[in-house]
């Protein structure tokens, strides 16, 4: 009886396993279809690289003056089981936008654009005159278009209740500034103060309690300013209050800033600073020039109480190449701890970077 056993399960055991090895070749590990750029870094770039998944597009910025004729890029990170044409240590002329083909294990492909951007001597930033606006829906956003304006709002946070805090106003003439007015939010918080900033709203839901938990501010830049300017009006509104809605002396104030910061991975150094916070009325436009102090700000300055770096940042060497810019105008100063004026209006228009 033992013997009759063991002959019976055994053709049982060969059937299980003939059948488990189809089951995993052909429907549940599959030849594998990801052929994605997940890294893509070339020695000598001025910053991060910037990967579009979505539109296979890689951007990678250079200082002003360099010769891209002949790079070899070191480091390509692709999808596991795929391969890459041209190849790691390739030499290629990036004076011109050079494909990349990614081959699935499956056999699909994928073709990349690889571009290198070479720094102006004298960069600008695109839409700083604020002409561009396009329909995020329901509210408008500054740029021609999503995926290409560096430029964001607080608008997606408003847009949950559907308001929008910050619109285009027209000149006339085919000329628009942005105006930005700080709003009640009694859904979320006591206030929200308007904002425009280079940058982006990150998804998910708005976090009411801490505002700049939402953005990802900046954007690539490794020009050397000497200051910004900017045309401008501000009326603060009329009842100063904290976060509780307590009144508190004095009265609301703008802020107009750039940050310069060089980038490395998680790692921010500020290399420039230039601040102005007022709450002085402009009912007429008016040209403001704020100039750019480059190293540690002192105790001597004016903004050094606000205007320092934040905890987990350092101070860049004064002659830094910066790989990033942060752009922020406010309505309300204090809009991060909800502290304004309900009311409180300010207007730019004409941003430009002075060299």
């Amino acid at each position: 009886m033992k013997s009759g056993i063991k002959t019976i399960a055994k053709p049982f055991l060969l059937l299980a396993l003939i059948l488990l090895q189809g089951c995993i070749k052909e429907d549940k590990f599959g030849l594998s279809g990801f052929n994605q750029i997940r890294a893509f870094e070339i020695p000598g770039q001025a910053g991060p690289t910037t990967i579009s998944q979505d539109e296979l597009r890689i951007t990678i910025p250079f200082a002003e003056g360099e010769d891209v004729s002949a790079l070899a890029p070191q480091r390509i990170e692709i999808s596991n089981l795929a391969r890459i044409s041209p190849r790691a240590g390739e030499v290629q002329d990036f004076r011109e936008p050079v494909l990349y083909t990614v081959t699935a294990e499956d056999g699909s492909e994928a073709v990349w654009e690889v571009t290198v951007r070479v720094a102006e001597p004298q960069p600008q930033l695109a839409n700083s005159g604020f002409d561009l606006w396009y329909d995020a829906g329901g509210y408008q956003q500054p740029g021609s278009d999503a995926e290409s304006t560096i430029w964001d709002t607080a608008n997606p946070g408003l847009a949950i209740v559907g308001g929008a805090n910050t619109t285009p106003e027209d000149l006339g003439n085919g000329d628009f500034a942005a105006r930005m007015v700080s709003v009640r939010a009694p859904l979320f918080v006591r206030m929200a103060a308007a904002t425009l900033y280079t940058g982006s709203f990150t998804d998910g839901f708005p976090n009411p309690t801490d505002p700049r938990s939402n953005i990802d501010f900046g954007t690539l830049f490794s020009g050397r300013p000497s200051a910004f300017r900017v045309a401008y009006r501000y009326l603060p509104g009329a009842e100063y209050l904290d976060g509780s809605g307590n009144p508190l002396p004095g009265g609301d104030q703008a802020d107009l800033y750039i940050l310069l910061e060089r980038r490395e991975g998680d790692q921010v150094a500020r290399v420039g600073t230039a601040w102005y916070r007022s709450g002085d009325t402009v009912a007429d436009w008016q040209t403001l020039e704020v100039p750019v102090k480059y190293g540690p700000l002192s105790s001597s300055d004016p903004e050094f109480e606000y205007a320092n770096i934040r905890p987990g940042e350092t101070w860049a060497d004064p002659d830094a190449r910066p790989t990033h810019i942060t752009v922020v105008f406010s309505s309300s100063a204090l809009g991060d701890f909800f502290t304004g004026a309900i009311g409180s209006e300010l207007w730019v228009n004409d941003f430009e970077l002075v060299y």
